[in-house]
């Protein structure tokens, strides 16, 4: 948003950092990791308040730009011992997930504890709930507050999106689109359903003309774990669609593993589906990633309206 001037001129009462990670570096994005991480970071120079994700790499960086611009900031990161960062000295509010319940989380800030049960699954999620809270609380909300417990009915399309048929087979709509988002998406499939041993499929395509390493990201993200992949559209631009799925395609070192390119974005999804079908007797996730909610494909530097992921798998499960 900084490298283009698409918030130019403003300031926010409370803006956020989650996290940093290698991305939207190509000759029409980013030219190094550095300049990418230099653009993202002005977001502190140009808030009242800020709250950081304590779990984010170059996190004293990210706190001495904040006592830089004076920017009073909220740390928010998941507990030690649950997998946030060692290097943690201080934390504001923990992100607890509860082993009992696949949803839920508490939250703790100073000596207060509060329960949440989101309708999504996803640590991650439960991160982005943590981040909203800290925000909310920046604005001047209270933390015991009941208005706090909004966040559990909230549902974002392609973000995690569920939806399931009527013989069990499990399909979820996201829009991971790199090594980082893809790896947590099939991590949270495996914390959830790992004791059924799914049989996971991936339909995946990547962008065309950027960010050249999601290509590769994507598989290494699901190698090892996904049993299936299937290779498809998704805003080429003006590169040929085929020739980046073969790309991809490349990356999987895992012979084990089934390989298809279907170029249209429909057919690839209705495949997976009744091939997963085919499987009856292993229980079935199909994850469906890169166009999240989004109902248009970039083609020939044009957009391209199409129905949509959620749609399709509606379709095809019965469930329209």
């Amino acid at each position: 948003a900084y490298k283009v001037h698409r918030v130019h001129g403003l300031t926010f009462d409370v803006g956020a950092f989650l996290n940093i990670s290698p991305d939207h570096i190509s000759p029409i994005e980013h030219p190094t990791f550095e300049d990418y991480f230099h653009c993202k970071r002005q977001i502190i120079a140009n808030s009242r308040a800020m709250v950081i994700g304590a779990d984010s790499d170059h996190l004293g960086l990210l706190l001495q730009a904040a006592e830089q611009h004076d920017a009073p900031t909220t740390t928010f990161g998941i507990d030690a011992a649950d997998g946030g960062h060692e290097s943690q000295t201080h934390v504001d509010m923990i992100m607890t997930p509860d082993p009992s319940r696949k949803t839920g989380f508490d939250i703790t800030f100073h000596d207060d504890t509060q329960s949440f049960e989101l309708d999504m699954l996803g640590e991650f999620n439960f991160l982005n709930a943590a981040a909203a809270v800290a925000i909310a609380h920046r604005a001047g909300v209270p933390f015991d507050d009941p208005a706090m417990h909004a966040i559990e009915r909230v549902q974002v399309p392609g973000r995690m999106e569920r939806f399931v048929g009527d013989d069990g087979l499990h399909v979820y709509v996201d829009f991971a689109h790199n090594y980082m988002s893809t790896k947590a998406l099939v991590d949270e499939m495996l914390r959830v359903y790992g004791e059924r041993h799914p049989r996971i499929t991936l339909v995946a395509g990547t962008t065309g003309g950027k960010a050249i390493d999601r290509r590769e990201g994507i598989v290494k993200g699901a190698l090892g774990r996904a049993e299936s992949f299937i290779f498809t559209l998704d805003d080429p631009n003006f590169e040929d669609p085929r020739k980046i799925c073969e790309e991809m395609a490349s990356f999987v070192s895992d012979e084990s593993a089934e390989v298809q390119i279907i170029v249209d974005r429909e057919q690839a999804i209705v495949t997976a589906i009744r091939e997963a079908r085919e499987h009856a007797e292993r229980f079935n996730i199909v994850l469906v990633i890169g166009k999240g909610h989004e109902t248009r494909n970039i083609i020939d530097g044009k957009a391209v309206y199409w129905p949509g992921d959620a749609t399709i798998v509606r379709r095809e499960l019965g469930l329209n």
